[in-house]
């Protein structure tokens, strides 16, 4: 079923392959307390690629939590041919409707935990979409196909052109924007990721975000592609490092915010985690400080700090921090120089090249366009004879490489995910009506809380409005901190005075930690 692997994979279920080439008895998987082998793997990946391949699918949603079904379904729409788009079970409703009507979905690959959430879908769905190994709690008449050995003439014709997953983020229209990825993109990244570090079989990989967070597409092809042991952690797990010595985590991704939580917490202690050689962080800006701290607590990791959009798959930058600087430890730790295969160039306000200015990244992981085209408008840049991908990231080049300087526009990293405040602010006026809404992030010591102020309308309930647009946005992306005030605050130029807003937040939050 699996197709021969090539000395440099272009199809991203190939890096599963190689592993399984490399160590087909040896662990792929821990997840819900089951290790499975690559054979192992393998045989519940080609079982679930049957009844897709048999109805020729295209478009298959993944909705599932961390369970085999999880990994072996995406790995399954991948060989099957399709296009895999990972969905969250605990996603609003209405969102999961959304991504799935955008997506275009004609199959969905379900667990037990993703059957919670099925009715949401299930009117934007083609009859016998639902694929599933042992689902009891379904709604009345709904067809299930299940898993079964495909047709050996059924194999299909793939190319390194086709797409490999669609990942949604924040988009600035109000609604979540399209990613699609091509196998070529993220077969890019996967190999230059893996030069980058000495990985080899017998590793153990963290798996701490959902596949829905393109980070997590690291976590699972940088262990896959070296044979190593991919290891499913849930929050709890990962907030308590310490607690995994069973573990034997060797290889760790993380956001910085998680790890400036369990600093912050006093979870960080020195050499609680012995075992971790290779730490990858990616997602937002790391402080000096943070680094260090996760140096003291994994004193035989190196430290690599990698940046990136979605739009580039998972990163095209990197630096790999020494330790040895003298940086204090508000600084951020550059984000370094392209991987292989990835061009950079920094513009000013003009689309000049610059010294300090937006970040556009070029190349073969940089994905061709959104799935919603009107989204492409003024994202990408033609220069010198390449179209390049307007990041909105400011950065500065330094002696170490790129530094990151913040955002040029209204995109907002919250616990590593990305947020428009345009999506939110939408969500806001509909559970709000007649209110004004400025979305804000103020500073805070675990990277920028989301904070937003109604202006103007009925005085409203900060939990009513609040429980209103907890219907259409995931858990990141409601305020922290919401208030009310009878009238928009505006400055001498007649507009909302965001400063002000700033230092009132800032100012409330305060309040909010100390009592």
């Amino acid at each position: 079923m699996a197709d021969p692997v090539p000395a440099d994979p272009t199809l991203l279920d190939q890096w599963f392959d190689r592993g399984r080439a490399l160590v087909p008895d040896g662990p792929a998987l821990s997840v819900g307390g089951r290790t499975l082998t690559y054979r192992e793997l393998d045989h519940e990946t080609t079982a679930l690629a049957g009844p897709l391949l048999a109805e020729g699918r295209r478009r298959v949603g993944v909705l599932a939590a961390k369970s085999v079904t999880a990994y072996a379904g995406f790995l399954a729409a991948l060989r099957a041919g399709a296009c895999a788009v990972p969905l969250a079970p605990d996603a609003p409703p209405d969102r999961l409707r959304a991504v799935a009507e955008a997506a275009r979905l004609d199959a969905l690959v379900v667990d037990a935990t993703g059957s919670t959430a099925l009715a949401a879908l299930l009117p934007t769905l083609p009859p016998d979409a639902i694929v599933a190994t042992d689902l009891t709690d379904l709604p009345p008449g709904v067809p299930v196909r299940r898993p079964g050995p495909p047709d050996p003439l059924s194999t299909p014709l793939r190319s390194a052109d086709d797409l490999a997953y669609l990942m949604f983020t924040s988009g600035s229209t109000g609604v979540p924007k399209g990613v699609p990825i091509r196998h070529r993109n993220i077969s890019a990244y996967v190999g230059a990721a893996l030069a980058r570090h000495p990985l080899r079989p017998g590793n153990r990989f963290s798996q701490i975000y959902e596949l829905t967070f393109d980070l997590s597409m690291s976590e699972l092809f940088l262990a896959w592609g070296s044979g190593g042991c991919l290891c499913a952690l849930n929050r709890l797990q990962a907030l308590a490092p310490a607690r995994l010595a069973g573990q034997r985590i060797t290889v760790w991704h993380a956001t910085p915010s998680l790890a400036a939580s369990l600093r912050i917490a006093g979870r960080l202690l020195p050499g609680c985690l012995p075992d971790v050689r290779t730490t990858i962080f990616c997602g937002e800006p790391l402080t000096t400080g943070t680094a260090r701290a996760w140096q003291r607590a994994a004193p035989h990791s190196l430290v690599d700090n990698l940046y990136g959009p979605t739009e580039a798959s998972v990163a095209c930058t990197g630096h790999i921090w020494d330790g040895d600087d003298d940086e204090p430890d508000d600084t951020v730790v550059p984000i370094g120089e392209p991987l292989p295969g990835v061009r950079t160039l920094v513009v000013d306000d003009a689309g000049a090249p610059a010294g300090t200015g937006e970040l556009c990244v070029s190349g073969e992981q940089v994905f061709s366009g959104y799935l919603d085209a009107i989204e492409d408008e003024g994202r990408f840049l033609d220069h010198g004879g390449h179209r390049w991908y307007r990041t909105g990231d400011l950065v500065r080049r330094g002696p170490r490489g790129l530094i990151h300087l913040g955002r040029t526009d209204t995109q907002l990293k919250i616990q590593g995910y990305r947020v428009e405040t345009a999506e939110v602010g939408n969500a806001l006026r509909a559970a709000a009506p007649g209110a004004e809404v400025a979305v804000l992030a103020v500073p805070g010591d675990n990277g920028p809380h989301l904070v937003a102020c109604l202006m103007g309308g009925p005085p409203v309930s900060q939990a009513e409005v609040l429980r209103r647009a907890a219907r259409h946005l995931p858990a990141y992306m409601l305020p922290r901190l919401l208030w009310w005030v009878p009238q928009p605050i505006l400055n001498a130029n007649g507009k909302v005075d965001r400063p002000y807003l700033c230092r009132v937040a800032e100012r409330r939050l305060a309040s909010m930690q100390s009592s």
